[in-house]
Parts: structure tokens; sequence; C-alpha cells
């Protein structure tokens, strides 16, 4: 769960406010009054330290590169990794990283603000492809919303205990992950996986009647509640998911064919049961680099005999060879296979023999790969 870190812009009252904010937030700092760009009275500003960290806040927050700017457009964060851009009619001078109050469909939530200026235009413009901005950022969070923010916060697992209770009264197969509030608490919803549709009506109904507001339950996939509960990757790092991929990743046995990865299932699935991101990193590198290559599977004929392109290598420029007689490798420097192209040597397979190649790799056997794609509700 974020902390919620305090910084007051007063000028009279420095140590007083010292005082409260020791007392709020165990993660305190004296911060740096460098280059202050905007004189904001008695404001009292309160920071995300998920992405501040256990830094000198002073360093982080106001160095020359990271100064305050008034934004067209702002990119905020909500809780785990839930982005929007927001339209800033009101010309509020922003940091990155601090909590301010914005408008959602029926009403007002918490987030966090992670691009300001020209990286998050570029962002609304590349992105998220210029989307129509109905809701404004409102303004910055006060002291009120910070202590309605913790008790939502603190309320939150109990909410997902209670829900895991009425879900087996209901007895529905359903997998309940996690709880958010919307600030006003006009809104509770709650986010769950399930290997089918679920009609959870009736759960809704009970959820309503305990607390008061609007239910919404959202089905998400395992890749998205891993992306929710985090945890460290198989490369010893945080997970990808949870920390900077993109929010949507869609990754298929195209990609991991397309690299040549190997078809074991412990390897090219993650803590999701799914494929791996990361396995998404690499692949417009091979597809670009492939372009100087004949086609995988392509017939190859030799003086030794006929063979088939089983591997390319495009970090050190070799083409691996499976021949047909034998079964053993022969590679080749490329060098060589533009030469036996030159020659017509090199045959590129047709469709039938190329599907047929790649379901006795990547679908055949005990451990049928496609349970890894992900699942589409």
């Amino acid at each position: 769960m974020e902390q919620i870190h305090q910084i007051s812009e007063s000028s009279g009252n420095e140590e007083k406010n010292s005082q409260n904010v020791k007392k709020r937030n165990p993660y305190y700092y004296q911060i740096l009054r460098q280059n202050n760009q905007t004189n904001r009275g008695d404001e009292t500003r309160y920071y995300n330290t998920d992405f501040v960290g256990l830094f000198d806040v002073g360093e982080v927050k106001y160095n020359g590169e990271n100064r305050s700017v008034v934004s067209e457009v702002v990119e905020v964060i909500f809780k785990v990794k839930r982005k929007k851009i927001y339209k800033n009619p009101n010309n509020l001078s922003f940091y990155n990283y601090e909590y301010v109050i914005v408008e959602v469909d029926n009403g007002f939530d918490i987030a966090t603000v992670i691009s300001i200026g020209n990286e998050a235009k570029e962002k609304w413009e590349k992105n998220y492809k210029k989307e129509e901005l109905q809701y404004s950022v409102v303004r910055f969070a006060t002291d009120k919303d910070m202590e309605i923010f913790e008790k939502n916060r603190n309320e939150e697992p109990l909410v997902v205990e209670t829900t895991r209770e009425l879900s087996k009264k209901h007895n529905l197969d359903i997998k309940i992950t996690d709880a958010e509030w919307q600030l006003d608490r006009q809104r509770l919803t709650i986010y769950f996986s399930a290997p089918q549709r679920v009609d959870f009506r009736e759960l809704v109904k009970d959820l309503a009647k305990i607390y008061k507001t609007r239910i919404e339950l959202r089905q998400i996939s395992t890749r998205e509640e891993a992306r929710r509960i985090g945890g460290m990757g198989p490369c010893g790092l945080p997970l990808c998911c949870s920390t900077f991929a993109c929010q949507n990743c869609h990754v298929t046995l195209e990609h991991a064919r397309v690299q040549r990865l190997a078809n074991n299932v412990s390897k090219l699935s993650g803590y999701c049961g799914r494929l791996k991101c990361c396995i998404l990193y690499e692949h417009n590198v091979y597809l670009e680099e492939y372009k100087n290559y004949p086609p995988m599977f392509s017939v190859v004929e030799l003086n030794n005999g006929v063979g088939r392109i089983h591997k390319i290598d495009i970090f050190n420029h070799k083409v691996h060879i499976l021949m047909e007689n034998n079964g053993s490798l022969l590679v080749l420097p490329k060098q060589e296979i533009d030469r036996l192209v030159s020659l017509g040597k090199v045959r590129p397979p047709d469709k039938t023999e190329e599907e047929k190649i790649y379901n006795e790799e990547y679908n055949l056997g005990p451990e049928d790969l496609s349970i890894l794609e992900d699942d589409i509700f």
C-alpha cells in the first residue's frame, strides 16, 4: 500500500508543519527549496511514495529537471497502475507524483500525477490517440481528502474478505483479488478472476446492502491479476507488468515462434501462468532482421543433401540448417546463405509445410502451449 508523503511549502510555519508531517507519516524528509517556481502560500502538498521512494525528496522533486509545470493535459495513475489522461482547465501547476482530485463518471476520485508538460502531451497523442478528454483535474488533495483516502485503503482488504465469504455462500467459482473504493465512496469496484463468465447478480445485491453504494464487479485476466498482486519474476526482478510494462500486453505463441524460443511451458510462462510479457520486447527486432534472411523452414540444397532452415541467429549472423537425411544441424554464415540464394538453391516453404512444422513444434505433445495464450472475455 502506498505511503502518504506530506510536504508543506509554507514560508512562515516550517517548524510547525514539519512536526505535523512527522506525526502523520514515518517517511519524512526535509525538502530542499531550490528553484521554487510558484508561490503556493500555506498549501500542503501530498506525494505518493510508491514513486518517490525512500530517497531525499528534495533531490527527487525540486531539482531543476523536475520543476513545477502548468500542463494542458496530465496523465494520472489510480490504484495498481490504472492510467488515464485528464485535461487541466484550471491551469494548475503540477509536480510529478503528487496526489490530485479528478473527475470520474459518477463523482470524484484521487489519483497520482505521473506525466506532465510535453511528456503528457506526447503520450496523449501517441498512446491515447488524442481521445476526447471528458474529465478534468479539479484540485490538489487536501488534509481531509487524505484522511478519507487512508480510511478507504484500510477498508479494502476487509471488503475482499467479505466478498470471498459471500461468493462461497452463493457457490460462485471465482477468485476475489482486490477492491477499490472511489474517494467519495460513490462506487466500490471489486476485481475477480474466473475460468468462465459468472452470474454474480445476487452477490452484487448482497454487497449493495452492506456497503450502501454502487457495486461494480469487474472480471480480470490472470495477467491482470498478477499485475495487481505483484511479485518477483524468474529473472529476479519485480514483475514487468507491475512496474513499467504496458497495461494490456497481449502475447501469443506467434511471438514465441518468431524468436524460436524453446517449446517449454516452464520457460515460456510467467507468474500469471501465461506467456511472459518480456517475449514482446525483442519481437520487432526479430521481424526487422528476418527481412535479410530467407523465410524460416526454407528448403536449402547443399552438396551433402537437403535441409531446412531451423533457426536464424540474428546476433551472430548465422543460419542453422536441419539436414533431412541424418537429422544433424549444419551452421552456415549469412554470406554463404546469400550465395546459395543467388544460385537458386534456397526455396521458401509453402504454407502447408510451414503450418505442419509449426504445429509439431508448438502445439502437439503432452504440453499443449496454447494454454499459455491469454483468455479473452
